[in-house]
């Protein structure tokens, strides 16, 4: 060991093992259809070649996690709310396919605040809602519509490996929990519930599986984030009235 790195990853795999224990255990009450679609661990070498496509550090506990769990498959009931988490071969392919080019004035944090003051944006938590998916890794779909993404570098407040919940059609960007250890306790959490009392359980589940809309924000309309709440509001250049 060096530096305490070994110790670290060693707490890690621990800790996501224990959260994917606990969500394994809640699925095999209220979907015990599903577990079968949970793929089988990554190669050390698969992980290592996502940080050397992407040029990004994962956080230790998603390591861990593809360590166990190499993504989901496609099938119903899916074990997720999303049509199946990626394999480490996928999230390069989809992480770089969706890092497209930046527009320097949508992504400006004015005209960020003009547009979630009119709801034609919703952020619920600290992250920013940029046009690339830079620093940014795409780690499951519902139809391409809907994504999940690891936020490596996120503004004022966020955490670095946040797990946040992306709705294109939406324009909708929610912060889902701090890290994928914090993601799967909570989905653990909301299945134990939906076991134990299905009539007051907030998690939908039908035949194909829990809903996507699981941790959303249900306010219509959020107030801006925190670390945009001082910044001047102003329409992008390109818009003409």
């Amino acid at each position: 060991m060096i530096g305490g790195v070994a110790e670290t990853d060693d707490r890690s795999f621990e800790g996501i093992e224990s959260a994917w224990a606990r969500v394994e255990a809640a699925l095999r009450r209220v979907l015990p259809d599903s577990l079968p679609l949970l793929a089988g661990p990554a190669a050390a070498s698969e992980i290592d070649a996502i940080e050397a496509a992407l040029e990004v550090v994962l956080p230790p506990d998603f390591r861990a996690s593809l360590g166990i769990h190499n993504g989901s498959n496609f099938g119903g009931p899916a074990p997720v709310p999303l049509d199946h988490l990626f394999s480490a071969g996928e999230i390069v392919a989809m992480t770089q396919a969706w890092d497209s080019e930046e527009d320097s004035d949508l992504d400006s944090p004015p005209v960020m605040a003009y547009l979630i003051d009119r709801g034609m944006l919703h952020v619920s938590g600290p992250v920013r809602p940029t046009s690339s998916l830079r620093n940014r890794v795409v780690v499951g779909t519902m139809n391409g519509d809907v994504n999940w993404f690891i936020d490596l570098d996120p503004p004022e407040g966020g955490t670095p490996g946040q797990v946040v919940r992306l709705d294109i059609e939406c324009s909708q960007w929610d912060v889902l929990a701090p890290s994928w250890t914090a993601l799967l306790v909570r989905y653990a959490e909301d299945l134990e519930r939906s076991a134990d009392d299905p009539e007051r359980s907030t998690l939908v589940i039908d035949e194909l599986g829990p809903a996507c809309e699981w941790g959303i924000d249900p306010v219509d309309k959020p107030p801006r984030p925190a670390w945009l709440r001082d910044v001047q509001a102003r329409p992008p250049r390109t818009w003409t009235w």
